[in-house]
């Protein structure tokens, strides 16, 4: 009997592990309809799940996702980009209390999404879909999608550079511009975010070509 209950649990582990969703970022287009009436969304997925990310937020080591999608034309000898769109999307535990705050921003003005009280309920926010701030494709033009999104987290230096620019004083947070006299603190925010094992990670998607 005992033989049974260890294998029903390794099959239940297995069965756990190959459900749980891969960190990605993907781009959901509008209706062939609207290709040239809507822009495409861009979906994040699982990108705070992992155990280091988790473990960095709580610790005070705010999540910054920065995403940059980029409109190309192709057709000739060389595809040519048309257009970008830029947006971020900061996560940030309370430690006092006890809340994760999402924040997104675009061309500079920096919105809260909400704050919820765990952080399950924050990546649910950040996953959802959102229309992407970029211009669209001429009608006839043969037409792709990309997006870069870089995720990382940031330094106690940085916390308060974010907390300037959610009240609209500071940009350069978010836009990624370093102070120079800051590099003993950021080597010292490299070395703590190394130890709770974070490090820079990027996500592509491109979506497939379509003429509007």
């Amino acid at each position: 009997m005992r033989t049974h209950w260890i294998g029903a649990a390794a099959i239940l582990l297995i069965a756990g592990r190959a459900t749980a969703q891969k960190p990605q970022v993907q781009i959901v287009l509008p209706d062939r309809s609207a290709f040239a009436t809507e822009a495409p969304s861009v979906r994040s997925v699982a990108l705070l799940s992992d155990e280091p990310m988790r473990n960095l937020l709580v610790n005070g080591f705010p999540a910054r996702l920065h995403y940059r999608m980029e409109r190309w034309a192709t057709g000739g000898f060389f595809d040519d980009i048309k257009a970008t769109g830029e947006w971020d999307v900061v996560v940030k535990y309370d430690a006092l209390g006890k809340l994760y705050h999402v924040f997104r921003a675009v061309n500079n003005r920096a919105v809260e999404l909400g704050s919820y009280a765990t952080l399950n309920e924050a990546q649910e926010i950040v996953n959802t879909p959102f229309r992407a701030p970029i211009s669209l494709p001429k009608r006839g033009q043969r037409t792709y999608y990309n997006v870069v999104l870089d995720v990382e987290t940031l330094s106690l230096t940085e916390l308060d550079e974010v907390e300037q620019w959610l009240r609209g004083e500071l940009k350069p947070a978010v836009r990624g511009k370093k102070n120079p006299g800051t590099a003993v603190s950021r080597g010292v925010r490299t070395l703590m975010v190394r130890l709770l094992g974070g490090e820079k990670r990027r996500y592509e998607a491109r979506s497939g070509a379509f003429k509007p």
